[in-house]
């Protein structure tokens, strides 16, 4: 398996009715809005019966209006003065969420142009003061804690964060974290490989589909470095390169070695404190993105190819800037 492809929580569900017109079916729910307007436990067992698919994903039921723990839970959240301080705020930052709901569409709409077997996920919203995950996506439900992703200037944020993952918990960086953990099930992969090269060919060709269905949006909302690091890295990264030829890390498989260069961290104290974490997802999306832009296979072409190895090789990658 590789490692997961976000930063956020996910669960896997399915669920979905066809069709093949995705800008037909690219609207966002907001059932929260119908939960806060409860005011006693026959309100809330109503609004759990009626949306069952989230309230398994999302608070992980299946006895829906039954459960009376949930009931109470959710009534009491919902009647709280100051999750209702927080509900106010998230709905000041979103509004409509017609932003989102166009950028979803516009994606959405290259995902079918590009794979015409995708069938558009249903999305819905949810607000709880952080009671269930941050985002659930799968195939074919996503739900998107609005709570989490309130801001900094929200009065209340979610703790368990380290203040440089927390930074990504705002409005846009919703939709391409959204796009980089669809474009896994057209990611094909060979499971055979567990080399770190196999690992950071995998995030590059994530990082790639998701340029690719978002043109528009910053490099630094699709892999979560601020717009300095991104430069630092393009300035050092022939140095970057050396060091992980020289360490040989492109054909390492142990697993606690390569999750040094993969996993979630303040920096990559191996290189410098100065050098973000996950600096191997960054590296194999500037191999993948050379392959792509000068091999020119065509996005479906590149989400085929499992074979890593391939791909570096044809990229003629060795660590140069853009501008080199």
């Amino acid at each position: 398996m590789k490692i997961s492809p976000v930063i956020f929580s996910l669960v896997s569900i399915l669920i979905f009715n066809a069709c093949s017109k995705t800008e037909e079916l690219v609207t966002v729910e907001q059932p929260e809005q119908e939960l806060f307007a409860s005011r006693k436990p026959a309100d809330v067992s109503q609004w759990l019966d009626k949306h069952k698919d989230i309230a398994q994903v999302y608070f992980g039921t299946t006895a829906f209006g039954k459960d009376t723990a949930l009931v109470s839970e959710l009534l009491k959240r919902v009647n709280d003065k100051e999750l209702d301080v927080l509900y106010k705020q998230v709905n000041a930052e979103f509004g409509t969420l017609g932003d989102i709901q166009g950028l979803l569409s516009e994606s959405f709409n290259r995902i079918h142009e590009n794979f015409p077997d995708f069938k558009p996920p249903k999305i819905a919203t949810m607000v709880s003061g952080f009671m269930g995950p941050d985002l659930v996506i799968s195939d074919t439900l996503i739900v998107i804690g609005l709570d989490y992703f309130a801001g900094p200037k929200a009065k209340y944020r979610p703790r368990e964060f380290p203040a440089y993952i927390l930074r990504r918990y705002q409005k846009e960086f919703i939709v391409p974290t959204i796009l980089f953990a669809l474009s896994d099930r057209f990611n094909k992969t060979n499971q055979q490989d567990q080399t770190l090269l196999a690992d950071m060919v995998y995030y590059g060709k994530g990082y790639v589909f998701t340029k690719t269905m978002l043109p528009e949006t910053p490099d630094s909302l699709i892999i979560g470095y601020t717009d300095q690091q991104l430069t630092q890295m393009n300035n050092v990264q022939s140095d970057i390169w050396a060091y992980f030829i020289d360490a040989k890390l492109l054909f390492e498989v142990n697993p606690a070695i390569k999750n040094r260069y993969m996993s979630e961290r303040p920096f990559t104290a191996e290189i410098s404190s100065k050098s973000p974490g996950a600096i191997g997802r960054w590296l194999g999306w500037r191999i993948v993105g050379k392959y792509y832009d000068e091999k020119e296979p065509g996005i479906k072409t590149l989400m085929d190819n499992s074979n890593a190895r391939d791909i570096f090789e044809k990229s003629g990658y060795k660590g140069l800037k853009d501008d080199q």
